[in-house]
This record gives structure tokens, C-alpha cells and sequence, in this order.
């Protein structure tokens, strides 16, 4: 059984269009079917089939690219070993970031990074709701994503979840708001309150909702944006208050806002590295990862020594 096309069914998987996976192997679109149709009459088994203009991969072509994974993931691994003897390894690693975690923890990690001769890093932007941070792993090395149900919802099959933060939520709003007098809310406290939100799909409307069905009415929403500066910016001009994440959300005070956390309502979330197993078996990722780790883990420690008021 040939490797390389088991790595066209696993591409295929990620991927899921033939040109797409074609695009990323550097070969044609017949080639690809090509060698998934050998691949099929090497095993004796369907695995992929055509669904409207398109093909998707059967059963048997799904346990088949996740074998596929594990296969890659055991080669990196001995890969990595034969890198320890060698002394070579991957000289450039590629990220993506969404906002706020880039604003929290890029300048950190570069300077991390610069501590080492012969790495390089590069940092990509990228915010997508949080279905769509895993399907990322296939263009990037690291792919930072968030998520206010848990790290859990990132595990999949062929993919390596480092949890790196879990954050709280906080209600912002300006100095001399009804609410600043309060040193804890609760969502009959904030539902009557105009609010300015992200758009559905983004994490933080999922608490939103979350302290409207414990208020047991709606939220009035006004501007919907996913930027995190945007959002201070109208709260801090008085048009509404939001939800804000604590420790990416640490200058807010300078800006005028005072942040207020939630009781009652499961208000957080979970910031963590993602990668596919055989990249992370890299040595030089698994360097990466730590230095994303311990980052984070200083912020942390920072932020619950200085006491900031919240």
C-alpha cells in the first residue's frame, strides 16, 4: 500500500473537493482521482464516491484517512527522532491567530521565538466561528482557537488540542454605569441593559444567550461586530455594554471601561493550540507549543498578582 496515497485520502478528508486537494499536494485533480482509484484497487474497497458535482469519502474511506494520520503521525514522530541525531529540524513555523489572542500573546511568544538561532515564526490572521478553527490545521502549523463550550469540542480524530487559557467573561461598560456600583452581576442584572454584540456563530453570542434563557427575556441588541477594539470603543462612547474577555481585555481600564464578572451563567473561554498530530510530533513545533504554553502562563500569573479591579 502506497504511502503517498494514503496521504491523498487524508488530504481529501481535510480538505473535501479533489481540486482543493490537488491544490495542496502540488498535483492535477486527475492525478489525485487517479491515484485514489489505484488506491481503491489495491484494498478492494469503495472509498470515495460521487455526490452531486463533488465526492465524498464512504466509511471505509473515513477509517482509511484516519489510519492514514496515524501513519503520518508514527513517520513524524520517527522523523523527529532521527532530527535529535541529526540535529536538523523545521526552521519555519507558520500560526494563525485570531485578534485577541495575537494582541495577548504574539509579542510574547516572538520574543521567545527570537531566542532561539535559526527559527523563524510566522503569524497569519484568522477568525472564523469556532466550527470552522479546525479545518485551519490543513494551511498553518498552529492554529490558535476559542471556544465557551471547553477544549473538548476541538477533539477530533488526527488532531492535537494544547489547551493554552480558559478566560472569563466579562460584562464591560463605562465608568458611572448603573452597574459599576455592582461588584458581581447576574443576568436579570444585565438583560435590560442595550447590548453591543458579535454575529451568530461567534462565542461570545452563546453567552449572550445563555443570560437570556436564565433572564427569560430577550437582550436588546444593537451593533453587531467581532472586533474586540470596536466593541470597547462604542461601549466606551455609551452605546451599550458587552462581554469582554478578562485578561485579553487588561488595558480596558485605561480606555475608560470597568468590567464586571457574571455569576449564574457558565461565562468563559477556552484558548488553545491546535495542530495535526504528525505536525506536532515535529520537534521543533513541539518547542513552539511550549513557548505558547508558557506564555499564556505568564499572563495568567501577571494578571492575578497586579489584582487588577474588575
Amino acid at each position: 500500500m502506497d504511502f503517498k496515497r494514503l496521504q491523498i485520502l487524508r488530504e481529501l478528508a481535510d480538505r473535501q473537493s479533489v481540486g482543493a486537494t490537488a491544490e495542496a499536494m502540488n498535483v492535477t485533480a486527475s492525478a489525485v482521482s487517479q491515484q485514489l482509484k489505484t488506491l481503491q484497487a489495491e484494498i478492494g474497497v469503495v472509498l470515495v464516491e460521487k455526490v452531486g458535482r463533488g465526492v465524498q469519502l464512504t466509511e471505509a474511506g473515513l477509517a482509511m484517512a484516519a489510519a492514514a494520520s496515524d501513519i503520518a503521525t508514527a513517520m513524524a514522530r520517527a522523523e523527529s527522532t532521527i532530527d535529535t541525531y541529526r540535529k536538523g529540524w523545521q526552521t519555519r513555523v507558520s500560526a494563525a491567530f485570531f485578534p485577541s489572542a495575537a494582541e495577548m500573546l504574539l509579542p510574547g511568544v516572538l520574543h521567545r521565538v527570537a531566542s532561539v538561532e535559526g527559527l523563524s515564526f510566522d503569524a497569519h490572521f484568522e477568525d472564523p466561528g469556532t466550527a470552522h478553527f479546525a479545518p485551519l490545521v490543513a494551511d498553518y502549523d498552529i492554529v490558535l482557537a476559542h471556544s465557551v463550550n471547553g477544549p473538548e469540542v476541538f477533539a477530533k480524530k488526527g488532531l492535537t488540542v494544547v489547551p493554552l487559557l480558559e478566560e472569563a467573561l466579562d460584562v464591560a461598560m463605562p465608568a458611572g454605569h448603573p452597574l459599576a456600583a455592582k461588584v458581581r452581576l447576574s443576568p436579570p442584572d444585565v438583560i435590560d441593559y442595550p447590548w453591543i454584540g458579535v454575529p451568530e456563530g461567534f462565542p461570545f453570542d452563546t453567552v449572550l444567550r445563555q443570560i437570556e434563557l436564565l433572564a427569560g427575556r430577550r437582550a436588546s441588541r444593537g451593533q453587531r461586530y467581532p472586533d474586540l477594539r470596536v466593541l470597547e470603543a462604542l461601549v466606551g462612547a455609551g452605546h451599550g455594554i458587552c462581554l469582554l474577555p478578562r485578561y485579553t481585555a487588561r488595558a480596558s481600564a485605561r480606555r475608560g471601561l470597568v468590567l464586571r464578572p457574571l455569576t449564574g451563567v457558565k461565562a468563559s473561554r477556552s484558548i488553545v493550540a491546535l495542530s495535526r498530530q504528525e505536525v506536532a510530533a515535529r520537534s521543533t513545533i513541539g518547542i513552539v507549543l511550549d513557548m505558547l504554553k508558557s506564555e499564556a502562563a505568564a499572563i495568567a500569573k501577571e494578571l492575578n498578582a497586579s489584582h487588577v479591579n474588575i
